[in-house]
């Protein structure tokens, strides 16, 4: 592989344009599965470059005292995006290797794959904890979006009233362990962990789509996403949201840079195997709600004595245990139980404090190459108490995918998703209050 080229002198930002050329990546040689000599590049992301060829220009000037904390915060935030138009470009030069997460199967959950399907299913996924209207049009964004958008361009007075010490026990370092303390957890496995995942698999729908910037657009739809996420989670608190500060900063833009590296990514597709199993969401008459929609991934463990059993776990809202067989070279099929946060009950107006409610669900998965067929859940809650989907061209139906949710008054909704709809589906009929 020919060394790492310098960009030209017009796309760099205006304080690099003296500075020396990026050195190139050191470059040692592995074999791939044919036996063929490859390149492979010392680092999985062009960031290092970016700072090297940087650092002589850059003059550092002593911080001022009444520097504001909020431009910091906003350095910090340019920081580290700053990487991003250097990735996209990068790209081009990168050798062509098997995708990691999106494969651009036509089956199943990944023939749904695609930005909008992501948007929807993690941007909307609180919709799920059954706490107001699922129309879209009815939710509160303009005052909780500006809630969220003070606490993250100056984060430090909401981390100062709770108190820096609470702040990274409970929200960064897993060192709290109640229901209402424990908010670590979903931090690591859906933001840092299926952020992360996320953010690599867009990059590889942009790049098959030959969507230029890949890297570029697959950050930026994940940070629209999490904005989004994080406006409907603030739910009218105010002043204060460190919540959404530790989610941002920590742990989604953390995913980001963790999975701009190859090692990551090789361990949590051909080790730790996880996949994207979300929902299909689709939009239903009469009521012109947002049903059927939830960010979940699977995760299998090969057994090294027997690789065809696995252990396995779902986690999103909801976090089941159990495991899966490897039928032959494709079929997969899998079961678990456990519990979903069935309700998150606001325990403080000053910020974004939750106690949550949880109740026993449990669930059998079909999957083809990791791509989700068709599952099954039973949740002891009153709407969702079953829910059925069948994805596109699993078994029968050509590009049609199909589901169902039953609450436990024998109300149903129903509909059908389209492998060519971006991912959107529609549906109809209501659930009883």
């Amino acid at each position: 592989m020919a060394p790492r080229q310098a960009l030209p002198e017009r796309s760099l930002p205006e304080c690099t344009r003296n500075a020396p050329a990026p050195l190139p990546p050191a470059v040692r040689r592995s074999e791939n599965r044919r036996g063929r000599a490859v390149p492979e590049r010392a680092w999985g992301w062009p960031f290092p470059s970016v700072l090297i060829g940087t650092r002589a220009a850059l003059s550092f000037q002593p911080i001022r005292p009444l520097a504001s904390r909020k431009s910091t915060a906003l350095s910090l935030l340019c920081a580290a995006l700053l990487a991003l138009p250097r990735s996209a470009a990068a790209d081009e030069l990168e050798t062509a290797h098997e995708p990691y997460f999106y494969k651009g199967y036509d089956y199943g959950s990944q023939a749904l794959y695609g930005p909008l399907w992501v948007f929807l299913n993690r941007g909307y996924d609180v919709l799920q904890d059954r706490a107001g209207s699922r129309n879209i049009t009815d939710l509160e964004y303009r005052h909780n979006g500006e809630t969220v958008a003070r606490n993250l361009l100056n984060p430090f007075p909401a981390i100062s009233q709770r108190g820096w010490g609470r702040f990274f026990r409970e929200e960064i370092l897993p060192l709290s362990y109640t229901k209402s303390s424990a908010r670590w957890v979903p931090n690591y496995t859906l933001h840092l962990i299926g952020g992360g995942v996320t953010y690599t698999a867009l990059t590889e729908w942009f790049q098959q789509n030959h969507v230029p910037a890949p890297r570029a657009f697959s950050a930026g739809t994940l940070l629209l996403t999490a904005m989004l996420n994080e406006t409907l989670e603030n739910k009218g608190v105010h002043p204060y949201n460190t919540d959404a500060i530790a989610d941002f900063f920590f742990f989604d833009i953390g995913g980001i840079v963790l999975f701009s590296f190859d090692w990551p990514n090789e361990f949590f597709s051909k080790r730790l195997i996880i996949a994207d199993w979300s929902l299909q969401p689709s939009f239903t008459y009469p009521n012109y709600e947002l049903h059927n929609q939830g960010n979940y991934f699977a995760v299998k463990w090969p057994l090294p004595v027997y690789p065809r059993l696995r252990l396995f776990a779902t986690m999103g809202l909801g976090t089941t245990f159990g495991l899966s067989y490897q039928l032959d070279s494709q079929y997969s099929i899998s079961g678990g139980a456990g519990s979903m946060a069935s309700r998150l009950i606001r325990t403080s107006d000053k910020n974004a404090d939750n106690d949550i409610e949880l109740a026993a669900t449990a669930g059998i998965f079909v999957d083809r190459n990791d791509s989700l067929l068709a599952s099954l859940r039973v949740t002891n809650v009153q709407d969702y108490f079953l829910q059925f989907n069948l994805y596109p061209n699993a078994f029968t139906v050509p590009e049609l995918g199909l589901w169902t949710v039953v609450d436990k008054g024998g109300h149903f909704v129903t509909g059908v998703s389209y492998s060519k709809s971006f991912g959107v589906g529609a549906g109809i009929g209501s659930l009883g209050n």
